[in-house]
C-alpha cells in the first residue's frame, strides 16, 4: 500500500513539473534551435575576440618563398585590418598563433594563372578601347579641319584668279587697290601654307599613334594561348574554423600583392566575416581586378558584426 502511495506522489509531481515548464518552452521554436542559436552565438563572440594570433606554419617548397617573405605579406595584410579599426586585431604568435600553411595545389596554380592572363587581356582592352576611341575623336577632328582647309585654299585659288584677271586691267586708278588686295592674298597665303603644315604634322602623329595601337593589340594577342583554356575560379586560399580552432591555407599566387589580397580575406574569415557583393571590396568571393585595399564595405561588416 505505501508502494502505491509514493508512485502516486512522483506521478503527480512528474505531471505538475511539466504544466511548470510547459510556458518556457515556447511554441514557436524548439529547444534544438534556441541550443543551437545560443552555440552560433558563442562561436561569433570567440570569433570577435581580439587579438587573433597567427604564424606561418607549413611552407611548401614548390612557391619558392622563404619564411621571412610569408610573415611579411601576412604582416602588411594583418596591417591592413590593424590600421582600419585602430585597434590589434591580430597579433603575430610564432608558438601560440594559428598556422597560416603554404601547400601549393598545381591545379589550382594553373586557374589562378588562367585568371591573371583574363585580367590582363581586360587590362589591354581597356587600353586599346580608350586610346581607339581617342583616335577616332581626333581622326574626326581632323578630318573636319582639312576640308575647311580646302574650302579655304579653293576660295583662295578663286581670288587669286580674279586678282590676276584685274592685274590684266591694271591702270592708274586702281593701282592702289590692287596691290592692296595683293598683299591680303599673300598673307591669306602663308597662313594657309602654316595650317597645311600644322594639318600634315598632326597627321602623321595619329599615324603613329595608330602604330602604337596596333602594337598593343599585336603585345595583346601574343598572351593568347594557342589553345584557349575554359576559365573556372581558382581557390587560392581558405580558412577553416573547427572546434574554435582556426587554420588557414594557402593554395597559390602569383604575384606578392595577389598573395596579400588573398591573407587580406582569409583573415576576414578569420574574424567570421562573410563574402560581399562588390567586386572592389577585400571579401569579394573571388580575386577582382578591381580589389586594391580594405573597401568601406569590409570595415562596416566588421564593425557591425563584432560591434566595433
Amino acid at each position: 500500500m505505501k508502494f502505491l502511495l509514493r508512485a502516486l506522489l512522483y506521478t503527480l509531481l512528474l505531471v505538475a513539473s511539466y504544466q511548470l515548464l510547459l510556458p518556457l518552452l515556447g511554441k514557436d521554436k524548439p529547444a534544438p534551435q534556441l541550443l543551437q542559436q545560443y552555440a552560433d552565438q558563442a562561436l561569433q563572440q570567440y570569433l570577435c575576440q581580439t587579438p587573433v594570433r597567427w604564424r606561418i606554419g607549413q611552407l611548401d617548397p614548390a612557391f619558392k618563398l622563404t619564411q621571412q617573405q610569408a610573415e611579411q605579406a601576412a604582416h602588411n595584410a594583418a596591417s591592413q585590418w590593424n590600421t582600419a579599426l585602430g585597434m590589434e586585431l591580430f597579433q603575430y604568435d610564432s608558438i601560440d598563433g594559428f598556422a597560416i600553411d603554404f601547400v601549393y595545389d598545381e591545379r589550382q596554380q594553373q586557374l589562378l594563372e588562367q585568371v591573371r592572363l583574363t585580367r590582363n587581356l581586360q587590362r589591354y582592352d581597356a587600353n586599346i578601347d580608350r586610346r581607339l576611341q581617342s583616335l577616332q575623336q581626333q581622326a574626326a577632328s581632323l578630318t573636319t579641319r582639312q576640308q575647311q582647309f580646302e574650302q579655304a585654299n579653293r576660295q583662295f585659288a578663286a581670288d587669286a584668279a580674279a586678282f590676276e584677271r584685274q592685274l590684266q586691267q591694271l591702270n592708274s586708278s586702281n593701282r592702289s587697290r590692287l596691290q592692296q588686295q595683293q598683299q591680303q592674298l599673300l598673307a591669306r597665303q602663308q597662313q594657309l601654307t602654316q595650317q597645311a603644315e600644322a594639318l600634315n604634322a598632326e597627321q602623321q602623329q595619329l599615324q603613329r599613334e595608330q602604330g602604337y595601337l596596333n602594337d598593343t593589340v599585336a603585345d595583346r594577342n601574343a598572351l593568347l594561348p594557342a589553345q584557349p583554356a575554359e576559365i573556372a575560379a581558382a581557390e587560392v586560399g581558405i580558412m577553416q574554423i573547427s572546434a574554435r580552432q582556426r587554420s588557414m591555407t594557402i593554395f597559390a599566387y602569383t604575384s606578392t600583392a595577389t598573395l596579400e589580397l588573398t591573407l587580406l580575406h582569409e583573415f576576414g574569415h578569420a574574424l567570421g566575416l562573410g563574402h560581399t557583393d562588390s567586386p572592389t571590396s577585400a571579401m569579394y568571393y573571388a580575386l577582382s581586378a578591381q580589389q586594391s585595399a580594405l573597401t568601406d564595405e569590409d570595415i562596416q561588416a566588421l564593425k557591425q558584426q563584432c560591434g566595433f
